[in-house]
């Protein structure tokens, strides 16, 4: 079914956003994509979202039209491609921002028009490589799909320099804009409460990490931490949530550890239960490593916990370097330094002072440089 818009009146233009990630799935780009849906709409802007996935209950309650592609993800892609030139060439439309090149790929027209999002952990580090799939297969889809629009938006300075390194890509093209967020405050219900207290407790202090479970996210520094911090803080209790492939793993580093008093897996939690969780946490804490091609682009999770008011501890791994100011909101760790990560996890621990301050300047950088309302202004003036 099509879906009616304004746009055939040629005084009002639509944005439209093509995204494979998008609410009600939870995620990184989820978030990211439905916020700026939302931002839009707020501003007054006519916007259509072409996602993937069923269609929700709650799509036709939003400010901003919403149309689903379902199917094998080749054929989805394709019929996603062909709808947008449909909307594109019977519609005014002012511009298109795409999540990934992935969603841009089989659009032949109206590339003049389109801002992709570029994420560091999509862009293979290594041109020889790129090179090889080049040769092989006469073209390379992702340098093709990067080279042919208007803008592309990257979400660290990390990940606008991978691309000019490994992809090539002139940096006329590329625009830094670290991604945008929201504190949903407002869906918080008493059951979320009395869920959030079970969980945690009188258990203190509590270290949070919320990520995907996979293995270059780094649990297992944190994990390794534990028995040292344990001397001091007996009762200390380690948040997990996410799942991935790299959870059976961490269960067993756990049990092998006799941590299972002092380490809870949650799974994948709800916008509310990761708002609490975060308020109610003494330090927020994800050391990634690069692990094969995949590498930390930024790290949105370290601005939600500044959000918070709660300081992070990081490692200089990618993007997150844009993410924490290092001791200022947090501190950075060499990557897969355990003795320095286990030092600087206790530090903050054992100085509420120092990680008090640390969270209050996160969350005054958060709040002026991530909402948005602050942050639409910058992927609306990108396209001029």
């Amino acid at each position: 079914m099509d879906v009616q818009l304004s746009g055939k009146n040629k005084e009002v233009q639509v944005i439209i956003i093509t995204t494979q990630c998008f609410a009600p799935k939870i995620g990184g780009i989820e978030s990211l994509m439905t916020g700026m849906a939302e931002a839009m709409a707020k501003r007054g802007i006519e916007v259509l979202v072409l996602a993937d996935g069923k269609a929700h209950e709650s799509d036709h309650k939003q400010k901003y039209k919403i149309k689903r592609f379902t199917g094998w993800k080749p054929l989805r892609r394709l019929a996603k491609a062909k709808y947008l030139k449909k909307i594109c060439d019977s519609n005014n439309v002012k511009a298109i921002y795409a999540d990934s090149w992935k969603s841009v790929e089989y659009l032949k027209k109206h590339r003049n028009k389109i801002l992709v999002l570029a994420h560091g952990t999509e862009i293979p580090k290594q041109y020889w490589a790129i090179m090889l799939d080049l040769l092989r297969f006469k073209k390379n889809r992702i340098i093709n799909s990067y080279k042919k629009v208007y803008k592309i938006l990257a979400n660290s300075s990390y990940t606008k320099e991978l691309m000019q390194a490994s992809l090539k890509i002139d940096t006329k093209l590329i625009k830094i804009i670290h991604p945008g967020i929201d504190v949903y405050n407002d869906f918080i219900t008493e059951e979320d409460k009395k869920n959030v207290a079970n969980i945690i407790g009188k258990n203190s202090p509590v270290i949070t990490t919320l990520a995907r479970v996979e293995e270059r996210k780094g649990h297992r520094f944190i994990l390794n931490a534990l028995p040292v911090i344990k001397e001091k803080f007996p009762n200390v209790l380690y948040l997990i949530a996410g799942k991935g492939p790299y959870l059976e793993t961490i269960r067993k580093i756990t049990k092998k550890m006799n941590l299972e008093k002092n380490v809870k897996f949650l799974g994948w939690i709800t916008e509310p239960e990761k708002s609490l969780i975060l308020k109610q946490s003494d330090l927020f804490a994800m050391t990634p490593t690069t692990v094969g091609e995949s590498v930390e682009g930024f790290g949105m999770v370290y601005i939600d916990a500044s959000f918070h008011g709660i300081a992070s501890i990081g490692s200089d791994n990618g993007g997150v370097s844009d993410a924490i100011v290092d001791n200022e909101t947090g501190i950075i760790c060499e990557s897969g330094n355990q003795n320095m990560i286990t030092e600087k996890i206790l530090h903050l621990l054992e100085n509420k002072k120092l990680r008090e301050s640390m969270g209050a300047n996160g969350k005054l950088r958060a709040k002026e440089k991530y909402a948005w309302d602050k942050k639409i202004i910058e992927y609306l003036d990108a396209y001029k």
